[in-house]
């Protein structure tokens, strides 16, 4: 390609930028103007008030020309830089003090304040939700309907971030874990399962107003687990056990679904309202750490996860 035919070609591509590389660099820069602390100005419409503009011009003697440019990337987004007509005009009459670096350095730090932006709007977006959480569970810490606390935990599956370790679940409520498929209304009826990348946690969800120890020494200076407690311990362990041995017909109606070591979880009782002794407390925790593949949280724990997790975000 001799050197007309190269600019003639080039002109008709810059005069002709694709929708599609417009509407890219014009969501990368937010619909924003690339120097900072530039105001958005808007049209009557709404429409903000933005051009494109080549950071290295397509055409021969053109500002910034590089004659090292790829044909095929004259166009490309990464040779495309968001301006207002001001900023616009001000780079291309003053190309000694905006070279192609400085204008890729504009435009990467550009980017850069957006993501924070964006960062810190989900950040607030997160906080907020999480807070409202916390203002129910202050409002409704005494109800004792397991089906509220399992429409909450529903609504709000981020809740269980602090039970599953920080870890991001697909949560599904009311789930089979054994027979033929998940929906067999056969099978083991569990309250939540939490799907990571193949692998699952089963939850099980009491009200805190379950006691978590029996009302009664059971000898000395020991206390037995309650009913509810030991119960749901034995039950979840029994909705693992029906899981894995299920595994093979379960997994044919899902794939990628493995359970290769599931976790349990109980979600019972509030330790700061049951106010247990030191020996009380000394048996819970004996009690629930020497659990294989079973964690049991108590709802002021997980709540008061929750609020340090607001804390940091709001930090």
């Amino acid at each position: 390609m001799d050197i007309h035919e190269r600019k003639t070609n080039v002109n008709r591509m810059a005069r002709a930028t694709p929708s599609s590389v417009i509407k890219i660099a014009f969501g990368r820069a937010a619909n924003r103007c690339a120097f900072p602390d530039c105001p958005p100005i808007t049209l009557d419409n709404g429409v903000p008030l933005l051009e494109i503009a080549h950071i290295s011009s397509p055409t021969p003697g053109g500002v910034r020309y590089s004659p090292s440019l790829p044909f095929a990337d004259i166009n490309s987004p990464e040779n495309i830089i968001v301006l207002c007509p001001t900023h616009h005009m001000a780079v291309d009459r003053n190309p000694e003090a905006f070279p192609v670096n400085e204008l890729v350095r504009l435009r990467e730090a550009h980017f850069e304040r957006v993501q924070n932006a964006l960062s810190s709007e989900q950040k607030r977006s997160t906080s907020s939700r999480l807070s409202h959480l916390l203002e129910v569970w202050e409002r409704e810490r005494a109800n004792d309907s397991e089906e509220y606390w399992q429409q909450l935990f529903t609504e709000h599956p981020e809740v269980f971030s602090i039970a599953l370790g920080g870890r991001a679940y697909t949560l599904n409520s009311k789930c089979y874990v054994g027979g033929k498929s998940f929906t067999n209304t056969g099978g083991n009826v569990l309250d939540f399962l939490a799907d990571h990348r193949g692998n699952v946690a089963l939850l099980e969800i009491k009200a805190p107003s379950t006691r978590l120890l029996a009302p009664q020494k059971y000898r000395g200076n020991v206390y037995a687990p309650s009913r509810e407690l030991a119960g749901s311990t034995v039950q979840v362990l029994e909705y693992r056990h029906s899981l894995i041995s299920n595994l093979p017909a379960l997994a044919y109606g899902a794939p990628g679904f493995q359970a290769t070591e599931p976790l349990g979880v109980v979600i019972i009782g509030d330790l700061e309202k049951e106010g247990l002794s030191e020996g009380e407390r000394r048996s819970f925790e004996l009690y629930r750490s020497s659990l294989s593949n079973i964690k049991i949280m108590t709802y002021d724990e997980l709540f008061d996860g929750i609020a340090m997790l607001v804390e940091v975000l709001n930090g």
